[in-house]
């Protein structure tokens, strides 16, 4: 197996730069748009109660790549709309847990099937092993990002650390 080409990284690089603008320009679009109906930020947060009972603010907002102070904001609305339901932890008030109701449940599930419908639509034209293998890239697109998003947290950390 060959190395890719600094041509081929740099591609790469301007692909996820391009990819990464659409995506806030989609999110943006949602806000603006979104007339009480769910975005795929609130999904991405909520799917995790499809597969779980129940999850914190903080979990949800981490599924989500939003801070607690904003997912508690987005679950007011949720819970204003009848979706979820909070519950605070008995031994930590502070601690905040939060289910999906049955017509939150069924809204998730109209959605996700929504967008399914929709990217089958769009990418029927591609062989499955394609998107498998693109799956597989993005994921490694995000693990580096991520390690490189750490080594830059760590050298801010190291250079702002006084000698001892």
């Amino acid at each position: 197996m060959t190395a890719p080409t600094d041509e081929q990284l740099d591609a790469l690089r301007s692909a996820v730069s391009r990819l990464l603008a659409a995506d806030r320009r989609l999110r943006s679009r949602e806000q603006q748009h979104a007339g009480g109906g769910l975005s795929s930020t609130h999904l991405r947060a909520l799917h995790v109660l499809t597969e779980e009972d129940e999850a914190t603010v903080s979990a949800l907002a981490k599924a989500a790549d939003l801070t607690p102070a904003s997912m508690t904001v987005a679950i007011d609305q949720l819970e204003a709309r009848g979706l979820v339901t909070r519950r605070r932890d008995l031994r930590d008030r502070r601690q905040c847990f939060v289910t999906l109701t049955p017509s939150g449940r069924l809204e998730v599930e109209e959605k996700q099937q929504f967008w399914r419908n929709r990217m089958a639509e769009l990418f029927a034209d591609v062989p499955g092993q394609k998107i498998a293998h693109s799956i597989s890239v993005l994921e490694r697109v995000v693990e580096v990002m991520q390690s490189l998003g750490d080594a830059e947290a760590s050298d801010l950390a190291e250079a702002t650390t006084p000698p001892s």
